[in-house]
């Protein structure tokens, strides 16, 4: 036993407050927590009280006796133990604390009171108390879950509970606050109380009408809607940390993303009617989870199968029976990409995102699309195509290859060109498939078509989609082109906060249910209905295009193996999306059967088509290989394309030959110029004497009048090392258009502040994508240089420090500067142009700093809402001094706001769409409550004992 004067000492010395416990985070696991603490007394100890609160109940025992019942964690239990506790000698306090749900965690304080003139002491909850689960002797210590004060259950012991229920729940934003199209109503219908049900973020109707929601981080609930306020009741199952719910075939299918070796695909089933689950299935697993995991579910129109998405970061599910595409994705970068300048996604490689479909009892699992970066959702409109809401990588703002948010209709056997860092594919690839619309910078949840609303006619063909960040459902109107789509995009509700998760239209009443909440944010209910004049009587379908027909009788053939000869036909097809359905049908049958007519097509549209897929089939394995021949890579970069391999020297010279006789037909020039590239990044690059061969083809027509054909010839050029690429691009520099603008100006027109402000912060310093992508591609180039070259190429780098983006935007700037720094630059000029090109051009201005002055004490939660509610109605506040305070207190060391700041913590633009003020204040006053996994930061101990600390 040790001294008892080191015990108290301990006692009084190292715990200033009792700390909530727990033996895991998981508090749905483990549910059921045994704890105990030994712990000395002195001999003139004259009282003895135990305070304990447990979420959600507790008794504890003292030295083998019963002391204290707690039933309830917002009203503390007290016990006086003065004549229980042993004097002078070791005791022991055992608590056995249940949980029913969400989080959970216990408090006690036990003071000992000694004579007058002795400082009382004080044993509390803390890392040294043990737990286990009850009914087991494997003892640990037990896990600090949170500080006393902290949320949810604030000053709990003193009868100050926190999580909103002492002082009324955080409430959503009125429906009267939320506006919609003339016609339409909203109604709230429940405010989730945070502290017990979550912040949900997946929704589906079941058979009886009754709406299921999930807690992000917790637990399933169903409710009927036939009153409001809604009363959920919590489903009486271990399942839950969904991002997608589906009710179909009499099973509930619940996407599980939350959970670690738990996250997969779930089939629900009630076996005995009593109207509970009792039967869970776990139908697949897929490697992934976080904010690119595990999302959404929904029914095929014939109601016969279940389309699944997942996104960037997970892996595809594990026994994959069949494939619309040939599984014979690859990188296809014919120079080096950039990995992301802040590490996000390095190293992931396609697929990306993907679509699968599965029969309703898991089997026939069927890859059906990929190339996404983070599809939250999907939906089949009333024509029975399937769209999604894909994610921008904000961090790429202002870059030439950052892409939108963007609805795209998903088709079969498609890839949709994202690639990690600088490598996403731009809309004009043969290889891959457009957008539909552009929405612009956002965060993608949930997506439902209009079909069964009762809703006006134009509204019940339109597909919805959520954007959380800036609190904006869109109505996507879709119009006929060919075998796809064009659309237009209609604000159809708009909120500030309005956190916008997911969305259902609900097939009894034709109402629409959406939810808001998310990442721990303050949750709620709406439904809106349609109560003006228009006839909501159930709108036909639109009727299909001939094109749209012609496409879906070539996909059956990406399943069952169709008519050569058919297929071919449709190569040379004027549609796009045609064109793609044939080929890759094509590339499925066996490439045998097919090289030499495609080495032989005349047919220029069908020659491109052709040359494309067979080097895509014919060098399928080398591109997975993936330059493992070629030099090492800059630290920066990727690997550069590997020499070709002897085996296929002679099938490259044939497609070189055969795609040097087309004269591809006007709109076709970037088809055959990626036809190019693929031969080189699949089969690998050609000898010197076949890429001079190449260079003296093409240097004559570089460059052109098009901004996109001048990208990709100059890559191409400096893959095959042209000794004119260098100062023809330089030269091109000073009239390089800025296109950048083309993305922006949508959202600068949109009335919704937080687009408006996200386009600003991006265009605010007028980045020249064009430039960059110029600079990006000479970055690699080893041939053509004079010294005059080097300087006028380096010169270029302290004004694009002056331009604005996202995250990553100066990283890659300043990546681009060291790949050209390792790559052609000789020894004896590093000093110098590594001056010039570190050159720091001169502020216009000052930023405006204030001495920061504190709050005057330590706000609670409560209180600061309180006060900052009453301070924002009365107005007067000055919007200077507070970004002077911003400034000055070091906010925008961690954070970015309308594109400055850095990328430690999330971008702060348009945070007001998303957050309550309630939650907006707990993020400042308890930032450590809730992390993105995209911002999580962990302590690595290196083996020599060094220590770092960042994000992974």
């Amino acid at each position: 036993m040790r001294p008892l004067f080191l015990s108290l000492l301990v006692a009084t010395s190292l715990h200033a407050a009792p700390q909530w416990i727990w033996l895991s985070k998981d508090g749905n696991k483990d549910n059921k927590v045994t704890f105990r603490h030994r712990f000395d007394v002195p001999q003139n100890a004259q009282l003895a009280t135990l305070e304990l609160t447990c979420d959600n109940g507790a008794v504890a025992s003292l030295n083998g006796k019963k002391v204290l019942t707690n039933e309830d964690w917002q009203h503390p239990s007290k016990a006086d133990l003065s004549q229980v506790i042993q004097r002078g000698e070791s005791n022991e306090i055992i608590v056995n604390a249940t949980n029913k749900g969400s989080v959970a965690a216990l408090i006690a304080r036990l003071t000992l009171k000694l004579p007058a003139g002795r400082q009382d002491i004080l044993i509390e909850t803390n890392g040294k108390w043990e737990a286990t689960t009850t009914g087991k002797e494997e003892w640990k210590p037990a896990l600090v879950i949170n500080d006393y004060g902290k949320g949810p259950w604030g000053l709990a012991l003193d009868g100050k509970a926190g999580g909103g229920r002492n002082s009324g729940p955080a409430e959503t934003i009125a429906a009267s606050e939320i506006t919609v199209p003339k016609g339409f109503k909203v109604e709230k219908l429940y405010n989730v109380p945070k502290d017990q049900e979550g912040s949900w973020v997946a929704l589906t109707v079941d058979p009886k009408g009754r709406l299921i929601a999930c807690d992000q981080y917790g637990s399933i609930y169903r409710m009927s809607v036939a009153t409001a306020p809604l009363k959920p009741e919590k489903l009486n199952i271990e399942m839950g940390k969904a991002h997608g719910l589906l009710h179909a075939f009499d099973s509930l299918y619940v996407m599980v993303n939350e959970d670690g070796a738990k996250n997969g695909l779930y089939r629900l089933q009630d076996t005995n009617n009593d109207d509970q689950y009792d039967k869970i299935d776990k139908l697949h697993t897929m490697a992934g989870g976080g904010e690119h995991g595990l999302h959404s579910m929904v029914v095929s129109p014939d109601g016969k199968r279940i389309y699944f998405n997942c996104g960037n970061h997970t892996r595809l599910p594990e026994g994959i029976t069949d494939s619309r595409p040939a599984k014979i994705w690859a990188e296809d970068h014919v120079l080096p990409r950039l990995w992301d300048a802040n590490g996000h996604a390095r190293g992931v490689l396609a697929p990306g995102g993907y679509i699968c479909s599965m029969n309703p009892d898991g089997s026939g699992l069927e890859l059906f699309c990929y190339g996404f970066r983070n599809e939250f959702d999907i939906c089949f409109n009333d024509q029975g195509e399937l769209f999604t809401y894909d994610a921008d990588m904000e961090w790429d703002i202002g870059s030439p290859w950052y892409r939108p948010t963007r609805v795209n209709h998903c088709v079969s056997g498609a890839d949709y060109g994202w690639r990690s860092g600088s490598g996403k594919w731009p809309n004009y690839y043969p290889d891959s498939l457009p957008t539909t619309l552009d929405i612009g910078p956002g965060s993608p949840t949930g997506v439902v078509a209009g079909t069964g609303a009762k809703f006006p006619a134009k509204y019940q063909h339109a597909i919805y989609i959520n954007d959380w960040t800036y609190g904006t459902m869109w109505a996507v109107h879709l119009g006929s082109k060919g075998a796809s789509y064009k659309a237009t995009k209609e604000e159809f509700v708009f909120g500030k906060p309005l956190p916008l998760t997911d969305v259902v239209i609900h097939p009894q009443d034709g109402a629409m249910y959406f939810a808001v909440g998310g990442r721990k944010t303050q949750s709620g209910v709406y439904r809106v209905t349609y109560v003006g004049d228009e006839s909501t009587a159930k709108a036909a379908p639109l009727p299909l295009d001939e094109e749209t027909r012609m496409r879906h009788a070539i996909e059956a053939s990406h399943s069952t193996p169709g008519d050569l000869g058919k297929l071919w036909g449709y190569l040379s097809h004027s549609d796009r999306h045609v064109r793609y359905a044939a080929r890759i049908a094509i590339e499925k049958l066996p490439v045998d059967s097919w090289r030499e007519k495609a080495l032989g097509e005349k047919q220029p549209v069908a020659a491109i088509e052709a040359i494309i897929a067979l080097a895509r089939v014919s060098g399928a394995k080398s591109a997975h290989e993936g330059g493992k021949a070629a030099s090492k890579p800059k630290s920066t970069s990727s690997e550069p394309i590997s020499p070709v391999a002897p085996e296929n020297v002679e099938l490259q010279n044939k497609l070189l030959t055969a795609l040097s006789l087309i004269k591809p037909p006007a709109g076709h020039e970037l088809a055959s110029l990626r036809a190019l590239q693929l031969i080189l990044t699949r089969l690998g690059k050609p000898n010197p004497d076949v890429c001079e061969k190449i260079a003296e083809a093409l240097d004559p027509v570089y460059p052109t009048e098009d901004a996109s054909i001048n990208r990709e010839l100059c890559q191409v050029l400096v893959a095959i090392d042209s000794k004119q690429v260098v100062s023809k691009t330089l030269a091109l520099m000073a009239t390089a258009k800025d296109d950048f603008q083309e993305v922006a100006s949508d959202a600068v027109l949109s009335r919704n502040d937080g687009y408006a402000n996200a386009a600003r912060a991006a265009a605010g310093s007028r980045p020249n994508a064009q430039q960059i992508a110029y600079m990006f591609a000479l970055r690699n180039a080893t041939a053509g240089w004079t010294p005059e070259h080097r300087k006028t190429f380096f010169s270029w780098f302290p004004r694009a420090r002056t331009w604005k983006g996202g995250n990553s935007f100066k990283g890659f700037i300043e990546n681009i500067r060291k790949d050209a720094m390792e790559t052609f630059v000789p020894q004896n000029e590093l000093a110098e142009l590594d001056a010039l090109s570190n050159k720091v051009e001169a502020m216009t201005a000052m930023p405006n700093y204030v001495a920061p002055k504190g709050p005057g004490k330590n706000y609670t939660l409560d209180e600061a809402t309180a006060l900052a509610t009453a301070g924002l109605k009365a107005g007067g506040r000055d919007f200077a001094n507070g970004e002077a305070m911003y400034r000055s207190v070091m906010c925008a060391t961690c954070h970015r706001f309308n594109g400055e700041g850095g990328s430690i913590g999330p971008d702060l633009t348009g945070s007001g769409n998303r957050y309550t003020l309630r939650d907006l204040l707990e993020n400042i006053i308890d930032p450590s409550k809730v992390i993105s996994d995209q911002y999580d930061s962990h302590e690595i101990t290196k083996k020599d004992g060094s220590v770092l600390v960042g994000r992974i």
